[in-house]
Parts: C-alpha cells; sequence; structure tokens
C-alpha cells in the first residue's frame, strides 16, 4: 500500500514539476509517425525524428499535428514553490581567552618596502633595510 501510494505521489510531482508530461503524447508520436510512414514506406523511424526535430520548422498541412508531439512546445502551466523554513536560534560559541605572553622586540633592523616601477608583475616584493643606532 504504501509503495502504491509513494509510486502516485512521485508521479504526480514528475508530471506537474517537470517536463515529464511529454511523455503521456508519445501515442500522439506513434500514430503521426505511422501516418507519415503510411504516405512515405521509405521513411525510417530516424528519418522522421529528423524532419520533425532537427529540421527547420515547415507550416504545412500537418503542422497543427506536428506541434503536439513530444517536446516541440513547451508549457509553463504551474509553478510549484516550495518554502522551507529553518527555525531561528542564536548560536553563541565562546573561545576560551588565553593569556597573551608578554613578548619584547628588540630588533635593530627595521624593514621598509618602497615602490619601483616594474617590468613584471609577478617579482616578489622587494626590501631596503635599514640600521638605527641603538
Amino acid at each position: 500500500m504504501k509503495r502504491s501510494i509513494s509510486i502516485f505521489i512521485l508521479a504526480i510531482y514528475l508530471l506537474g514539476a517537470t517536463d515529464a508530461y511529454q511523455l503521456l503524447k508519445l501515442p500522439l508520436f506513434v500514430h503521426h509517425f505511422i501516418t507519415h510512414h503510411e504516405e512515405n514506406p521509405n521513411l525510417s523511424l530516424a528519418g522522421f525524428i529528423k524532419i520533425h526535430y532537427l529540421d527547420p520548422v515547415v507550416v504545412d498541412d500537418d503542422y497543427a499535428q506536428d506541434m503536439q508531439l513530444p517536446f516541440k512546445t513547451h508549457e509553463i502551466d504551474s509553478c510549484f514553490v516550495s518554502a522551507v523554513t529553518m527555525p531561528l536560534q542564536k548560536i553563541s560559541i565562546e573561545a576560551p581567552l588565553l593569556p597573551l605572553p608578554d613578548i619584547t622586540y628588540s630588533s635593530i633592523v627595521q624593514t621598509r618596502y618602497y615602490y619601483q616601477p616594474m617590468v613584471n608583475i609577478f617579482q616578489p616584493p622587494k626590501a631596503v633595510s635599514l640600521l638605527l643606532s641603538a
């Protein structure tokens, strides 16, 4: 019972929300192919598909039937909107505060960067070192 209900709900969704409903037009495809095959016995299925799907559209006597073939037209009759709302929760993560060590830097070399027009943009930065008197 659950399986048949699941298949039914899946079929309703696929036929309504996708282009799978075009597969319901397959009997028209077969009937139209048989009609063309009776008129021209040399016409193969590949030739029929080429004429109706790959060649430019020709407006002739059976144009209305051609437009009823599957995947010739696309209708947008319905629109499904799925709104999923997530519960709003405030999440706070507190990291433990670690004491910072008291570090003193005693360096006699100070580095300064300067701008120099470059020939190639893929060059490493150049630095000028200045010695400071203590």
